[in-house]
Parts: structure tokens; C-alpha cells; sequence
């Protein structure tokens, strides 16, 4: 009988010893899971968000073209734009994939930024969808549309595309929300419409949702850069040489190895290929020259000084700009002119 016993507690306490090692198991593996990785403190510190026009990025990571130039980059990958912006604005990244108009808006916020790369205009890139018995942006009166936050380009967007149907924020319902969320959003049936990009909108048009507006119907609404805080690049030029450098090089190599470029960008940013192309087709990505173009103050209707004065005006209508920014210290082209001076 005291035998049996003491297997029995012998059994209980080998029960208990792999239970308790089990959860230790389970701590070390979570804590590892959930810590956030080490980034080295030389290292350039940007956000970027599953947008396919901004994801050459992780061409110049994966092809060792940053490495190449000398420069050190911590990639982080947000849900959305917004999530990257508050990052950004919060300083704890030192520059961001974003879109012009919010750049804009950033300096009047008391967050001094430069753009030093454009990546893209985009065509239809940026959609608004919406639910299939919608035709037309014209129906959306009295409904519930979503876009990403107060006064960031995604609110920007669907004002003017709603502009263009006489409608103005006081004929619909808004609702903030990600543009990732928009299709299950429609689902749920919490909004009627919604702007959103890849992959969401392969996604959305799968399930029979209807695209309403697509940005290239606004030409210059949407324009993708990469920007830096003002101090970085005051602090930093080399490494900010080496950045653009290292963008217009993937950039050419998206452009003559498509199929293993969009591979290499759709695995970064947790996209299919097939979501990935449909993105890449929906954007005008810019070459050094279109870059200088871009950047430059002229005549040329491909200037951001174009679509930016038309933007000012429009945030300064609606009170969201504390001073009239100057366009000349926002557009910082001496990287992109150095480039295009040796070749």
C-alpha cells in the first residue's frame, strides 16, 4: 500500500515538473515573440505601411542596396498610414513612407519635415468602394462613408471626390476607421462606402463590392514620398544620400526584374502577387528625372507645387493649417539633384 503510494506521488510530481516546464516554455516563447526587436542605434529608424507604391523599400533591404551605400535602416511595417504618422510625429521613427498632403499638415503641427523621395502618383491606387446597389459617389448622400482620420489625406480625398458630385461632409455620415478594415466594415454593414487601396480593394471587388472614385479622377490628390524629420536631415545627410540612392536603385531593378521584385514586395508587406501587381498597375512610379521634376518649382504641371498650393488652400478653407507652409523648405530635392548631377 505505501508502494503504491509513493508512485502516486511520484507520478503526480513528474505531472506537475512538465506542467510547470511547459509554462515556462510558453513565457520564454511569448516574451520573445512580444519583445520588440533590438535597432541598432545608428540605424534610420522608418515606418512604411502595406501601400505597393512605397514598398521598393524593402527591395533596397532585401537586395542589399542599403548596405551597399553604406547606411544602416530599421524597417517598421504599420497596419496603416495613421499608424505611421503617429509614430512619426511621436519621434519614434525618424522618417516615413506618407503622402504629400499630410506633410503639409505635419509642419503646421509643430513636427518640421522634408520630403527627400517621391515614390508615386497614384491613379487608381487609392479607391473608394462601396456597397453594389451604389452606382455613383452621387448615392452615398445621407450614408455612412469611412476614411482613415480627421484632416490626413484619406479625409482630404473623399471631400474632394465627394466635391465633385456637389456633395460636401454635411450630406453623409463619417466614420474613422482603417483602410484595411473597410471591407469587413462593409460587411458588417457600419458603413456604405469607404477609401481604401491593395490589398483590400482585390479583395472588396472579390466579394462583388463596386469601386465608386479612383484618385487619378483628382490628378495630384494623391502623391507618395518619403520624409524625414527636418533635424535628421540636418544631422544626417549622408545617410540621407544614401537612402535616396538606395530607392532609385530599387526602383530600377523593380523595373527590369518585375517578377522577383513583386515577389520580394509582396512578402514584405503580407500581400499575395497577385494583390501586390494589381497595386503596382494601379500607381506612376517616378524615375530620378521625374523625381527632379516633382521636386522642382517651375512651370511643369508634374511639380508638387502644383497639386501643393492647391492643397493649402484647400486645409487653409477648412482651418486645419496654423501658417501657410513654405513649399521650398518642405521639398528638400538636394539629394535627388546630387543623384541626378553625376549621371
Amino acid at each position: 500500500m505505501a508502494g503504491k503510494i509513493v508512485l502516486n506521488t511520484l507520478k503526480w510530481m513528474v505531472i506537475l515538473l512538465m506542467g510547470l516546464t511547459g509554462i515556462a516554455c510558453w513565457i520564454i516563447a511569448f516574451d520573445h515573440v512580444d519583445r520588440p526587436p533590438t535597432v541598432p542605434n545608428d540605424a534610420l529608424r522608418i515606418a512604411t505601411n502595406p501601400w505597393p507604391g512605397s514598398a521598393h523599400v524593402f527591395i533596397a533591404e532585401n537586395k542589399g542596396y542599403f548596405a551597399k551605400n553604406g547606411l544602416k535602416v530599421h524597417l517598421r511595417l504599420t497596419k496603416s498610414q495613421d499608424d505611421a504618422s503617429i509614430l512619426f510625429k511621436n519621434g519614434e521613427v525618424d522618417g516615413l513612407s506618407d503622402v504629400f498632403s499630410n506633410t503639409i499638415l505635419y509642419g503646421s503641427e509643430g513636427v518640421p519635415t522634408r520630403v527627400v523621395y517621391v515614390n508615386d502618383y497614384s491613379l487608381s491606387g487609392d479607391v473608394i468602394v462601396g456597397r453594389p446597389e451604389i452606382s455613383s459617389l452621387a448615392e452615398l448622400k445621407g450614408r455612412r462613408v469611412g476614411f482613415e482620420a480627421i484632416n490626413s489625406f484619406s479625409h482630404l480625398y473623399v471631400l474632394k471626390a465627394l466635391e465633385t458630385q456637389g456633395l460636401d461632409e454635411s450630406h453623409v455620415r463619417f466614420e474613422i476607421l482603417s483602410s484595411q478594415d473597410v471591407l469587413s466594415a462593409l460587411e458588417k454593414g457600419t458603413i456604405d462606402a469607404g477609401h481604401t487601396w491593395e490589398p483590400t480593394t482585390s479583395r472588396a471587388l472579390a466579394k462583388g463590392y463596386k469601386i465608386l472614385s479612383r484618385a487619378g479622377d483628382i490628378p495630384g490628390i494623391i502623391t507618395d514620398v518619403y520624409a524625414f524629420h527636418d533635424a535628421i536631415i540636418k544631422e544626417r545627410p549622408r545617410e540621407i544620400q544614401a537612402f535616396v540612392k538606395s530607392m532609385v536603385e530599387a526602383r530600377n531593378f523593380a523595373t527590369t526584374h518585375r517578377k522577383e521584385a513583386v515577389a520580394i514586395m509582396a512578402q514584405a508587406t503580407g500581400m499575395n502577387i497577385n494583390e501586390m501587381d494589381r497595386g503596382l498597375e494601379g500607381i506612376v512610379p517616378l524615375d530620378l528625372p521625374a523625381n527632379l521634376i516633382a521636386m522642382t518649382p517651375g512651370e511643369d504641371d508634374r511639380s508638387l507645387y502644383h497639386s501643393g498650393h492647391s492643397i493649402i488652400q484647400f486645409l487653409l478653407l477648412r482651418g486645419q493649417l496654423r501658417r501657410i507652409p513654405e513649399l521650398n523648405e518642405l521639398l528638400d530635392v538636394q539629394f535627388v539633384k546630387a543623384l541626378a548631377n553625376k549621371e
